[in-house]
């Protein structure tokens, strides 16, 4: 990893506490040095307001509440990590739910949003319970985002699981985890 300074933002997208994809999000998240800076959010603490698009008819307002603080955390970040299970192809709603603000604060005005996102990069850690193919329409879809954005695709990390703590016993998946980070974009 290079020497700038590095702000990962961990956002976990499952119901469920310790998942399996948060459970692999830790691990990937370990070797990371010390002196990098992590944040790490639930998602489900976070309800937001059901996304409206108002670009033809007047502005998005201005972020407050929940909205606010996950707009905060995610332009604080340098790494933005996806952590979630696989759930028909694709993200958890909750998550989907998040990716649709960015295309209101894209557009809030004197926001800069999609300005101040680029250089950074996007990340995503799944578990499934299927094979790692049934992801590709996911990473599919995050990486045309990231380049949407002028941000990086770092990668997705695939475990396979489905019953609590099940990752623990996908070994390549646990080695993987180990140098995730390691190719991180300059």
């Amino acid at each position: 990893m290079n020497d700038v300074a590095r702000h990962f933002f961990f956002l976990l997208c499952s119901t469920r506490s310790l998942g399996n994809s948060e459970q692999l999000a830790y691990c990937a998240a370990y070797p990371l040095p010390p002196q990098t800076k992590q944040r790490w959010l639930h998602l489900r603490d976070f309800s937001l307001p059901e996304f409206i698009d108002m670009r033809h008819h007047g502005s998005f307002p201005v972020p407050t509440g929940n909205v606010q603080k996950l707009l905060d955390a995610t332009l604080e970040a340098t790494d933005l990590v996806l952590a979630a299970p696989l759930l028909w192809y694709s993200l958890p709603a909750a998550a989907k739910h998040y990716l649709d603000y960015w295309y209101a604060w894209m557009r809030t005005p004197n926001l800069e949003f999609r300005e101040k996102m680029q250089g950074k990069t996007l990340w995503a850690i799944i578990v499934s319970s299927g094979s790692q193919a049934d992801a590709a329409p996911l990473e599919a879809s995050l990486m045309l985002t990231a380049q949407a954005m002028g941000m990086h695709w770092g990668g997705l990390l695939y475990g396979t699981g489905s019953r609590p703590n099940d990752i623990q016993q996908d070994a390549k998946a646990l080695q993987r985890a180990r140098t995730f980070f390691q190719g991180a974009p300059a």
